[in-house]
């Protein structure tokens, strides 16, 4: 799951504002649209291997958190919080420089921007455009993604990402909604909301 947490957040940020710097004009003004707001919701399902799990992911600057049935996940730019239902506790780490860059959708922006090149692929809807990312490294754990972005909104809609062992994963983006300015404290675990619940701090 925390793969899957780390597919959708690098591919909703780091496909439209990382692979801008390929050329595209379309990915250019989505990068733009993106980077222009204090903060995004964002509503998605995300598919694979025959299962299929809803979530939310709330992003703002370095800081996100990512919500599905019986996980959530905070991240303030230092220290991580994941709460499971299914465990019944929170665990807290520092990421690693490495490991941010795994989880956090900005912090891998530059290197995938260098990383993969695309081109634009025929879209089988009306009024979509879809462009084919490819891994320059083929030892990259992603080898592709198609992505389609709506032409009048500037998002994505549809993530088809081929993995290294040839699995596809496909993220449905129901729905992009730009907002303010959020307190820090909404990217942080609150004991509050969760009584009783065991914390495992690992800092």
């Amino acid at each position: 799951m925390r793969r899957l947490f780390s597919i959708v957040s690098l591919l909703m940020v780091a496909l439209c504002v990382g692979a801008a710097s390929t050329g595209g004009a379309l990915l250019q003004r989505c990068a733009a649209k993106i980077k222009s707001a204090p903060s995004l919701s964002v509503t998605y399902t995300v598919s694979a291997d025959g299962n299929t799990a809803e979530g939310l992911l709330v992003l703002q600057g370095e800081m996100f958190t990512i919500s599905t049935p019986g996980m959530v996940s905070w991240y303030d730019g230092k220290s991580q919080w994941t709460y499971s239902d299914q465990i019944g506790e929170v665990n807290v780490i520092s990421p690693t420089a490495e490991e941010v860059q795994q989880i956090n959708p900005f912090a891998i922006v530059k290197s995938f921007s260098s990383s993969y090149s695309s081109e634009q692929v025929k879209s089988s809807s009306a009024g979509m455009t879809t462009l084919r990312l490819t891994a320059n490294n083929r030892k990259s754990d992603i080898s592709s993604a198609d992505v389609t972005i709506n032409d009048k909104t500037l998002y994505p809609t549809r993530i088809v990402l081929t993995m290294s062992n040839r699995q596809k994963v496909t993220i449905n983006i129901k729905n992009v909604k730009a907002g303010g300015k959020l307190p820090v404290s909404n990217f942080r675990f609150d004991a509050k909301r969760y009584p009783n619940v065991q914390v495992i701090d690992l800092r």
